[in-house]
């Protein structure tokens, strides 16, 4: 695993899972684990827009990696 190696790790969810994706990495003991939340829902909207949103999220994401 990434934090056994000492690497950054982050989980990518949309908002529909951040609250599951945070319960599991608490019950795992890695409460402090960055979740980065994307739009909910994504599979449904046109690519287009799928694009504008990576486009948005990709600095934010590298934020959250801490790079």
């Amino acid at each position: 695993m990434a934090l056994e190696e000492g690497k950054t790790a982050v989980a990518v969810v949309t908002q529909e899972f951040e609250a599951l994706a945070r319960t599991m990495a608490a019950n795992a003991g890695r409460a402090g684990l960055r979740v980065h939340v994307l739009p909910y829902p994504l599979d449904s909207l046109p690519e287009a827009e799928v694009r504008e949103i990576a486009r948005e999220h990709f600095r934010p994401l590298l934020r959250t990696l801490g790079l």
